[in-house]
């Protein structure tokens, strides 16, 4: 499962000195089958409410009638995530074969207590669980369009590459998640500020002009570090490409290197490497934006060693 914030309690992780940590994401349900819930009336979006602790199915009747807001909310994120795929990618779907969004709300805790501070995607039941929130640290994290738009990007890393998650790859995978997110909300850097800390305005998940680590030599020998961390490096440079190409043109590079060219076993340099063939194939190999992205990621402490294709 991959989550849009840090697992709690992780041996070995360093201590969080910005953004607290937020619980652990639930290990999600029984293999069991679900009933079906039916699509939302606007968008490809099916909704499960996870109140009682079992997932029941919200009709497109039901929907519209409801006066849950975390529910008609999330339900509203997920159709603009469905419409953001398909319009800035050309993407059908999560998955590129038209599948729908499937979101639970009101998702609890590993053991079973409401409010949980977290949102994940569950590549077994190919869902997103978003909880409630403890009002504290988080408000229902269906409320963030950026949120949702960064689990659908795990799903996405899931069904095209497969990612481990830990390490480097752990941290391709989150940097993704949160670079594409940052395309569907072009205010700011920031993830997740929506729902993030409701009685503090301003802050967020993680910023990532200002990622905890960014730069290679950053990162402290021997320590474990939370794929959340790891992100920030690959991130920052993503930022720096779309401080020089812009965002929209960043984002359309970050795609294609991760749905035609990015390797399921790629550290920081095969994901640099990942990036260069997509500007290559888009723009040329001897193009303002390769030059661009080398500086970009030479500038975090990755050399990418990149030749052009043949």
């Amino acid at each position: 499962m991959s989550s849009i914030a840090p697992f709690h309690g992780r041996v070995g992780a360093p201590p969080q000195p910005v953004l607290p940590v937020a619980p652990a994401a639930p290990a999600g349900p029984a293999a069991a089958p679900l009933p079906t819930a039916a699509a939302a009336p606007k968008g490809r979006v099916e909704v499960w409410d996870m109140t009682s602790g079992i997932e029941q199915p919200v009709t497109g009747a039901a929907l519209l009638a409801s006066r849950d807001k975390a529910i008609t909310t999330a339900a509203k994120h997920a159709a603009k995530v469905d419409d953001f795929l398909r319009t800035q990618f050309g993407r059908d779907g999560w998955d590129g074969k038209g599948s729908p969004m499937r979101i639970v709300v009101h998702a609890p805790n590993e053991d079973g207590t409401p409010n949980m501070n977290n949102a994940y995607w569950d590549n077994l039941t190919k869902r997103i669980y978003l909880g409630d929130g403890d009002g504290e640290l988080f408000g229902p994290l269906g409320g963030a369009l950026d949120v949702l738009v960064h689990e659908a990007t795990h799903a996405i890393v899931d069904s095209e590459v497969n990612l481990r998650y830990e390490g480097q790859q752990g941290g391709i995978n989150e940097s993704w998640a949160d670079v594409l997110a940052s395309l569907a909300d072009k205010r700011d850097w920031r993830i997740g500020e929506d729902v993030f800390t409701p009685g503090t305005p301003g802050d967020a998940i993680r910023d990532l002009e200002n990622p905890r680590f960014g730069h290679v030599d950053q990162l402290p020998e021997g320590a474990v570090i939370e794929p959340h961390d790891y992100s920030g490096i690959p991130s920052l440079a993503a930022v720096r490409v779309a401080d020089k190409l812009g965002k929209d043109e960043m984002g359309r590079i970050w795609y294609s290197a991760l749905v035609d060219h990015l390797d399921s076993r790629a550290g920081y340099a095969g994901a640099a490497r990942a990036t260069l063939d997509a500007a290559a194939q888009l723009h040329g190999a001897e193009s303002d934006a390769v030059s661009v992205i080398v500086d970009a990621w030479k500038s975090v402490g990755v050399d990418p060693r990149w030749k052009p294709a043949g």
